[in-house]
């Protein structure tokens, strides 16, 4: 890089670069293929020198948030081809170089014991419209999060709790000592080990969960009862009747937004809009 792009880099780790021309200017600085290595050798230097820095810090919220960059799924098919296609290129390898370092210090860290005066902290994962985010969480759960949605939760992640707005599909990691729990506007779900789709929005009363193997419990939001479901079950939950119904189905119907496809299964006009602007 020249002397100017250096200066452009600079702005952009000071947060100095919000006007459309430097906007512009950066995606080029990312798009050409001659930056390749000079690229490289600037982020090296860069997180060289921090990893030489006494850092008082907890990395974890930065790890999650580039395990959430790298596993950001835009959907293929509304993704223009060319400068655009290159820029999610060029950020995919960024992360992927910035990620050993970062691993690096946590692992030192945890073994001169810095890990027992971790202070909390929220990490917040946020779908952008017309995307899907496949993301793992630190107990080694998966969780796929539709368009629009957002999951929340606590670091250190020892209680297993998670806050969602939106909709998301869970692989749940088996812990017998330590439920996974899923919170809402409506309510909880509480499960050990098991694979569900969840649609809970903030902005309406209406909630879904359909599970797909093992087994869940439903707890309404200001309830103590608990509803268990089976396999190929789906429960709907009105929180401003204090209305609950079951049903059997096909989970996969219910899941499919995973692969990009949009299933309507006798929606009204209303339900069909709101699906389709997400």
């Amino acid at each position: 890089m020249n002397q100017e792009q250096e200066q452009l880099f600079d702005e952009y780790l000071n947060g100095c670069g919000g006007d459309l021309p430097t906007e512009k200017n950066f995606v080029k600085l990312f798009c050409g293929e001659a930056n390749e290595i000079s690229l490289k050798k600037r982020m090296r230097k860069d997180w060289d020198a921090l990893s030489k820095a006494n850092i008082k810090k907890d990395l974890s919220p930065i790890l999650h948030k580039i395990h959430y960059i790298i596993n950001l799924e835009h959907e293929k098919k509304l993704l223009p081809k060319g400068g655009i296609k290159k820029v999610l290129f060029w950020y995919s390898k960024i992360a992927a170089i910035l990620l050993l370092p970062i691993i690096g210090l946590m692992i030192g860290w945890l073994l001169i014991g810095y890990s027992d005066h971790l202070q909390p902290s929220v990490v917040e994962v946020v779908v952008p419209l017309g995307a899907r985010i496949k993301t793992q969480l630190p107990d080694g759960t998966t969780a796929w999060l539709n368009s629009g949605s957002t999951l929340s939760y606590t670091i250190p992640f020892k209680q297993r709790k998670v806050t969602l707005e939106g909709e998301g599909f869970f692989n749940v990691r088996k812990d017998s000592i330590h439920p996974f729990v899923v919170k809402g506007k409506q309510g909880a779900v509480r499960v050990l080990g098991t694979r569900f789709n969840i649609d809970m929005w903030p902005d309406e009363e209406v909630m879904e969960v359909v599970l797909e193997e093992g087994k869940v419990e439903f707890i309404p939001y200001g309830s103590q009862q608990a509803f268990l479901m089976t396999p190929g079950e789906m429960l709907v939950y009105n929180s401003f009747e204090k209305k609950l119904t079951r049903r059997n189905v096909n989970p996969q119907h219910y899941s499919a937004w995973k692969e990009g496809i949009l299933m309507l299964r006798g929606e009204n006009m209303h339900q069909m809009a709101r699906e389709l602007s997400r």
